[in-house]
């Protein structure tokens, strides 16, 4: 937590923040939200770089590509297995999976920016992994096709828990297993920086709560048997990631630009409060891994 202040202050001293260059860096607002996309998709996003060289090529989680094989290792995958991949992903956890299983990867994405960030880096591994789109307000997935399922903070989309949950249901095959992750609230009360957070992450309302989706889990049918808090772990890959990121700009590797300077403060502004959400007890991230029946 420390080093994270130090490094936001740190970044703060070298380059404005982005109170005072609104409209630099492109918002980040996902596709089912209700403001539309502000920049045209075909431009490069300066927050997504900083988010490739924190977690990895195509990673938007903490930890990279260790945290996303962590968060799988539940679910038997394998060459002869299909995969439904929805959520926060830009080409690295579909990408890392079916590499390391082998398995048949469909990735789900309703954010263009994501799409066009995993595209080039699927592209390799061929029929092995398609994108398909879908729409938050309504989700749809092939029914009773895939063997399993992870969900990479799908709610972030602004999907309600229970429609969601059972798309998922229904998109598996008896026996289906799924690894859900989400982040979220532990309070409906007021919290300072949260509204700054909401923004800088992108999301249109606050995080369902633990109960809201536990009850959707078992309203579609899933049993659950192992849940995680996650937070520990995701706050040392934040700072580690960070404290990494500060030697390589020490070293020179600075942004090129003023728009990439005004995004590597507002990537910096957005962990840092979410650490602070966390420690506070507002913020909760966790894992689920549930089953339906045989």
């Amino acid at each position: 937590m420390v080093a994270a202040q130090c490094a936001l202050q740190w970044l703060a001293r070298l380059w404005p923040s982005p109170e005072t260059t609104a409209g630099v860096a492109p918002e980040l607002v996902s596709a089912s939200a209700r403001k539309p996309l502000t920049a045209p998709t075909d431009l490069p996003d300066p927050r997504a770089a900083w988010s490739d060289r924190l977690w990895g090529a195509g990673f938007t989680l903490p930890g990279g590509e260790a945290e996303v094989l962590h968060l799988a290792r539940l679910l038997p995958l394998s060459a002869a297995t299909t995969l439904l991949l929805v959520g926060r992903d830009a080409g690295g956890a579909a990408g890392c999976l079916a590499g390391r299983y082998r398995s048949w990867i469909a990735t789900y994405q309703h954010d263009a920016r994501l799409v066009a960030r995993m595209t080039p880096l699927l592209r390799p591994l061929g029929r092995r992994t398609v994108v398909q789109p879908w729409t938050p307000a309504t989700p749809r997935f092939r029914d009773r096709y895939h063997h399993h399922a992870l969900g990479l903070e799908p709610l972030h989309s602004g999907a309600a828990p229970d429609r969601l949950c059972q798309a998922v249901a229904s998109a598996l095959k008896p026996g289906g297993q799924l690894v859900l992750v989400e982040t979220v609230a532990s309070s409906a009360r007021p919290v300072p920086g949260l509204a700054r957070w909401l923004e800088l992450d992108g999301r249109a309302s606050p995080p369902p709560s633990r109960g809201m989706v536990e009850s959707a889990l078992q309203t579609a049918g899933f049993t659950v048997h192992v849940i995680e808090v996650l937070d520990m772990r995701q706050a040392v890959a934040v700072t580690d990631a960070w404290l990494q990121l500060l030697v390589g700009l020490r070293q020179g590797a600075r942004p090129a630009s003023t728009t990439e300077a005004a995004a590597l403060v507002t990537e910096a502004e957005r962990w840092l409060l979410w650490q602070r959400l966390l420690q506070s007890g507002d913020l909760v991230v966790l894992r689920w891994h549930a089953t339906l029946p045989g």
